[in-house]
């Protein structure tokens, strides 16, 4: 059974995604590393779906003990535990607050595909349009109703600031772990 959490961050200068949750779907998956599966995890807010590929970047680790999250833009859906390598487009930085109170750090990596699977590559690997980091915003704040959570967008940090940062919970990963 392979664990999707310990895979390299990396492979040469792609960074990985392991899709959780498909283009598409009206609910949250989640990876339970315990049993190794992809499982139900919340419904989204009616009439939400997910506008892209969202998971995890392996061997990563934020400030709430999970995985580091990311977006993968590109036109398909793939389906649970499909692992992309991708280029960096950036980050939306987030503050969430958790329904006991806690605040932290949350931030939403966006990658795309690597040209070479993904000849239809949406927007440019160092550019993000103004109306799709609008529209990523959108979901993201609709995505939290009814959770308990509430979050607060910082702005968006370019792709060279969000991989120091991914950078950062890979290290922590690897602190963890030892």
């Amino acid at each position: 059974m392979t664990n999707f959490l310990k895979l390299p961050t990396k492979s040469r200068n792609l960074f990985r995604v392991v899709v959780e949750t498909p283009r598409g779907a009206a609910a949250k998956l989640a990876y339970d590393p315990k049993t190794g599966v992809f499982q139900y995890s919340r419904p989204l807010p009616v009439g939400n779906t997910y506008p892209y590929d969202w998971g995890f970047v392996p061997s990563t680790v934020g400030e709430d003990g999970d995985p580091l999250d990311g977006m993968v833009i590109h036109q398909a859906a793939t389906a649970p535990g499909v692992v992309i390598k991708c280029d960096l487009l950036g980050a939306l930085r987030v503050k969430q607050k958790d329904p006991h109170g806690a605040v932290i750090r949350n931030d939403r990596y966006i990658f795309c595909p690597r040209k070479e699977d993904a000849p239809d590559k949406p927007v440019a690997a160092d550019h993000l349009p103004q109306d799709l980091r609008q529209e990523i915003e959108q979901f993201f704040l609709s995505s939290v109703l009814g959770t308990g959570k509430t979050i607060k967008l910082k702005g968006w940090q370019d792709a060279e600031k969000a991989a120091r940062s991914l950078g950062k919970g890979a290290r922590a990963f690897r602190r963890n772990n030892r």
